[in-house]
């Protein structure tokens, strides 16, 4: 068995290749997901500033994608939404090996009947009830962003946003 010293090695090693692969930041859960939405949607991913929406599609739709990796229960405080400057949200719910156990679609109408003020971190919070999940008005996305294609990525050094990939 592996020492866990190596392991943890190992773990920051692949943490760094895949924060570069995916370019946008540090948050690998989150970065994830985004490619995973903007694969499946296509359009463009949104500068990381923006408090709103993470990807613009051609036709002007905005979703803002949250994620979550979860062990057992799928119920989990999201992180906070700063603006609902967006049409829908699409919560992708990974498993603790990191498998989709659950995507959804979510008009910005009804996120916002989930959403709970939160003034300490300026803006709003959506838990992943069972109420929340069981809502007949989210449209199910697991199986279609499950089978996304995965486009190979380059990985470079500084990370995809880095002058020298322009």
């Amino acid at each position: 068995m592996e020492e866990v010293k190596e392991l943890w090695i190992k773990f920051n090693k692949y943490s760094n290749k895949l924060a570069n692969a995916l370019g946008r930041t540090g948050n690998i859960v989150g970065e994830y997901a985004e490619y995973l939405a903007h694969q499946y949607y296509g359009g463009s991913l949104i500068k990381i500033s923006g408090a709103g929406a993470d990807i613009i599609t051609k036709d002007g739709t905005l979703y803002q994608v949250k994620s979550r990796r979860i062990r057992g229960t799928l119920s989990a405080q999201l992180n906070v939404i700063r603006s609902w400057n967006f049409h829908y949200l699409v919560i992708i719910l990974f498993d603790a090996e990191g498998g989709i156990k659950r995507a959804l679609e979510v008009p910005v109408k009804i996120a916002r009947e989930y959403g709970v003020k939160n003034i300490h971190q300026n803006g709003w919070v959506i838990t992943t009830t069972q109420r929340f999940l069981n809502d007949g008005r989210l449209k199910d996305i697991t199986a279609p962003l499950s089978s996304v294609p995965r486009k190979p990525v380059a990985i470079s050094m500084f990370g995809s946003n880095h002058p020298e990939n322009v």
